[in-house]
């Protein structure tokens, strides 16, 4: 009987290391000067064309074998923010362009990025804008 509760208490540490999830938003205002741009990134993304005049970011991360807190850390840290920078060509990429694997820890992360409609699907990750119509 007692090594039985012993077994028990002895796997609760394993149990705090649970699966944890979230979505994160986040949006990036366009100057309206742009007429191109790029989306620069190791992970894959789905693009979603809308109505508005921003990107929106939706990143969901999921996250196994850490502890609740350390997950809380990566999601408040910049680890899957993004911004657009201005080289030859506006692009928009994550601030941390490739991410670091984690030692015991599984991380997937799927992204969806809301691009307005007035912008169109060229070459590989480059977007150009319609013309305006009258």
């Amino acid at each position: 009987m007692f090594y039985f509760i012993f077994l028990f208490l002895s796997l609760i540490p394993f149990q705090l290391r649970a699966q944890w999830s979230k979505t994160v938003h986040q949006s990036i205002v366009f100057p309206d000067t742009i007429t191109r741009f790029s989306i620069q990134s190791h992970t894959s993304f789905d693009t979603v064309f809308w109505i508005g005049s921003d990107i929106i970011l939706e990143t969901n991360v999921s996250m196994s074998g850490a502890k609740e807190s350390v997950f809380e850390y990566f999601i408040v840290s910049d680890r899957y923010k993004w911004k657009l920078v201005h080289d030859s060509i506006w692009a928009l990429k994550p601030v941390y362009p490739k991410l670091n694997k984690l030692q015991d820890i599984t991380e997937q992360v799927k992204i969806k990025m809301y691009i307005p409609e007035y912008f169109q699907h060229s070459l590989d990750s480059i977007f150009v804008r319609n013309p305006l119509k009258d």
